[in-house]
């Protein structure tokens, strides 16, 4: 019987090739959506998973909740400290300095010349017990036991390949940064991308642990600490422990503050903007989780309300069909399953046939999300289950209601050929399906058009400094002894129009944040305020304007300050003139000095970040980023001459560049591959709603030859005959971009409130995505009611 049953609707599915390609076009598209984006979410969701102790690790995060100031960072005497007090009940605890990019010398050894490498990579300091906490591969050798040493190193694959080419990497030495020389004690493979520890190198900690802070005021987001709890311990019983023992480290000035450890767990990190910072990856919300399954889920109901639609057109064809089937004796119940037989055969087509788009696909995705996903279906259980899970639910979702609307046909009205499809008054249920997959394409494309409408604003805002044609150069550690006499070189050129030396770029994720004393107050101030260290040519070079006073001079006896508007306002001044010649002093007060001047505020970070309290002042000492303004007319003159003064002066480094403008760009790169990833996404459901149409509109053609025919001999002309057949379906495009308004509208809305700097929403986007869609479905109805109103009429009234 069952053999029958699919004999029976593959022989169907073959007679009705068109109508089976469709389907099988449209479900395939909308499966290989729902499975990469399976595939993203299963990836997103898996990390650093794969460690033994992973439900019982934390990381040591501080709080300061009076200033909403929150960072990943711990103090760096605290593991000395809680080691010292009995790990204070913790398991494991281990400590990481986190570092991005170093410069690389290989010595010259066995006649091979010495090399030098600059790479970009992810570097771990990490102590013994790292290899405790965490599962990491770390190659044949047990490593932990040389990290109790300082200057050794493990390497990945990949940097070994490219350090030693000849496969002597074990044994050798390698120069970090001209400062440490460590020794390769293993090669282990490439970290999963899956893991907040991206590390390609894992540096001993003792090697740089000489150079850390002993006091208890500094904090860097890049020195992190993780702790394992044992089981059956809560972590906010540990968070109360580990709090009070760090009291008793804690200045008044920390403790009014309200500073706090909070523990978090390791399996939160990835989803947790609130403390991201350091080392980590970028994190993603839950909420663009759960976006992406809604879209997966959208795209797939799109492709299954288009089966629909099209099972349903076929039914009124197969009518008699139906009828001969019910006379000869077949149940309903019957008649529904070889209508799913016929079904699943599509869907399980359409589900063969994504496995190899997913496959073909898979590659450009994790290029555009800079993502490592790898496809085993064989090997992935769960992949599988969910592939073949999602076939069956398809084909019982797609295929049951055009099964039950067949099966219900009156022997007697179907074979006179005279059924209807079932209404709810005038409407259709077909109708009603065509809205609802239309205000979805509608939804998608409005939504696309207002993302790249704020990713246009932040490509295009103001930022309050200039950022055109400005060359950012990393400097090394030693570069303070030598900028004066840089400078001088490099300005020689006029294809260099403004050298600057500073700490960082004006607007830069490395931001440094401390705590000040106004005006010779006893008190420090209740809130922090961002610091930078830049020359008194930072503002001529990136063209600030000052509300009051301006840039300070170099002076031996006094250390001159400029703050931002935002600051000026934080602490009480009512006017920028107001603040000239107050007092600040940061920390324990090694700087201090007046305030030369207000500048205008300026965007220190990504839009989604408000302009915060800024302090800039000169200090020759914390100079890591040379700026140089060029002539973009003799742009590779300045860039040769750049590199050329640069390896004159420090010649056993490498000579590495980027545009500010091009790393300003970069601080949206998530937002961008969002985006081009839901453009994707709009397009391939506008066309599954495309294929629909087409077929709903050929087999309406179908239906209505004779009626085609009479018109034209009655005399009417192609246009009207096209408009007759798209009539219909436009007042359903059009009442679909009624209802996609408000839902669009509030998603978007909710989505910009993310962003502390947003585009207001217009009308425009809403009316430019209607207006595409109808334009779009016109072409696609044109196409095959054109075709059927050229049509002979001779033929058509000749047709059965």
């Amino acid at each position: 019987m069952m053999k029958m049953y699919f004999l029976t609707a593959f022989r169907s599915l073959l007679r009705n090739k068109s109508y089976s390609l469709l389907n099988i076009a449209g479900l395939a598209l909308g499966i290989t959506c729902s499975l990469l984006l399976f595939l993203v979410i299963q990836y997103q969701l898996s990390y650093d998973t794969f460690h033994s102790k992973a439900d019982r690790i934390y990381r040591l995060n501080v709080s300061f909740t009076k200033i909403d100031f929150n960072t990943p960072a711990s103090h760096f005497p605290l593991p000395a400290y809680l080691r010292s007090n009995g790990n204070l009940g913790f398991e494991h605890i281990t400590q990481i300095y986190g570092d991005v990019g170093a410069q690389i010398n290989i010595p010259a050894a066995n006649g091979a010349p010495a090399r030098k490498f600059l790479i970009e990579e992810n570097i771990g300091f990490v102590d013994a017990a790292f290899f405790d906490v965490f599962d990491f591969d770390t190659g044949p050798v047990n490593v932990a036991p040389y990290f109790k040493d300082p200057n050794v190193v493990v390497l990945s694959q990949t940097l070994a390949d490219k350090f030693f080419p000849d496969g002597d990497a074990v044994g050798s030495i390698i120069k970090y940064n001209n400062e440490y020389n460590l020794k390769v004690v293993s090669v282990m493979p490439d970290m999963p991308g899956n893991t907040e520890f991206p590390f390609q190198l894992l540096v001993s900690l003792e090697t740089v642990r000489p150079s850390f802070p002993t006091d208890w005021g500094n904090l860097s987001s890049n020195h992190q600490t993780f702790v394992v709890l044992p089981e059956k311990v809560s972590a906010a019983t540990a968070e109360v422990r580990l709090n009070d023992f760090v009291q008793q480290f804690s200045t008044e000035e920390k403790a009014r503050r309200s500073q706090q450890y909070l523990l978090q767990p390791l399996n939160d990190i990835h989803y947790n903007p609130k403390f991201y910072g350091g080392f980590a990856q970028t994190p993603i919300s839950r909420e663009m989780i759960v976006a992406m399954a809604i879209v997966g889920v959208v795209l797939l109901l799109t492709a299954c309300i288009n089966f629909i639609n099209l099972a349903t057109a076929q039914a009124i064809k197969r009518a008699r069909e139906v009828g001969v089937r019910k006379v000869l004796g077949s149940s309903k119940w019957q008649i529904v399953f070889q209508f799913l037989c016929e079904t699943f055969f599509i869907v399980f087509f359409a589900s063969f046939l994504s496995v190899i788009l997913s496959e073909l696909a898979l590659p450009y995705l994790n290029e555009l999300l800079d993502l490592k996903i790898s496809f085993n279906l064989l090997q992935d259980p769960v992949l599988l289950l969910f592939l073949v899970v999602q076939t069956l639910v398809v084909t019982l979702f797609a295929g049951f209601y055009p099964a039950f609307i067949l099966s219900s046909f009156q022997p007697i009205t179907a074979l006179k050929s005279k059924v209807s499809m079932q209404k709810f008054g005038d409407v259709s249920i077909r109708q009603v399906l065509v809205v609802l997959q239309f205000t979805i394409c509608q939804v998608l494309i409005i939504c696309t058009f207002l993302v790249n409408e704020q990713m246009s604003y932040f490509r295009n805002k103001a930022l309050g400094f200039d950022k055109e044609a400005v060359v950012l150069v990393t400097l090394p550690r030693e570069a303070g002894l030598k900028i004066q006499p840089l400078r001088q070189e490099l300005l020689n050129n006029p294809a260099i129009r403004e050298i600057s030396f500073a700490s960082d770029a004006p607007s830069s994720m490395n931001n440094s944040y401390g705590n000040f004393y106004f005006n010779h107050a006893a008190n420090d101030v209740d809130f922090q305020i961002q610091k930078k260290f830049v020359d008194m040519h930072f503002f001529e070079l990136f063209d600030m304007k000052f509300l009051a006073g301006g840039k300070y001079t170099i002076s031996d006896s006094i250390h001159y300050m400029v703050i931002n508007d935002t600051l000026r306002r934080r602490l009480g001044l009512e006017s920028p003139e107001e603040a000239i010649g107050k007092n600040i002093s940061l920390g324990g007060g090694e700087i201090s000095g007046p305030i030369a001047g207000v500048v205008s505020d300026f965007h220190q970070g990504p839009l989604q970040i408000e302009i915060e309290p800024l302090l800039l002042t000169a200090n020759p000492g914390d100079y890591t980023t040379l700026s140089a303004k060029i002539d973009m007319g003799q742009k590779q003159e300045a860039l040769k001459h750049l590199e050329q003064v640069w390896e004159t002066v420090y010649p056993a480094d490498v000579f590495s560049y980027e545009f500010l403008d091009e790393s300003i760009a970069a601080f949206y790169d998530e937002e961008a591959r969002q985006n081009t990833l839901f453009k994707i996404f709009s397009i391939i459901a506008i066309f599954i709603g495309c294929l629909g149409l087409y077929g709903l509109v050929a087999f309406m053609a179908a239906q209505r030859t004779k009626e085609v025919g009479i018109r034209k001999v009655m005399g009417a002309s192609v246009a009207n005959i096209a408009i007759l057949f798209s009539k219909e379906f436009i007042n359903l495009v059009l009442i679909a971009f009624v209802l996609a308004v408000p839902v669009s509208y509030y998603l978007m809305d909710l989505w910009l409130q993310d962003y502390t700097y947003r585009i207001a929403i217009e009308y425009w986007p809403f009316i430019l995505a209607g207006v595409a869609t109808l334009l779009i479905a016109l072409i696609t109805m044109s196409a095959k009611a054109i075709q059927a109103a050229l049509a002979n009429p001779v033929l058509s009234l000749k047709s059965d």
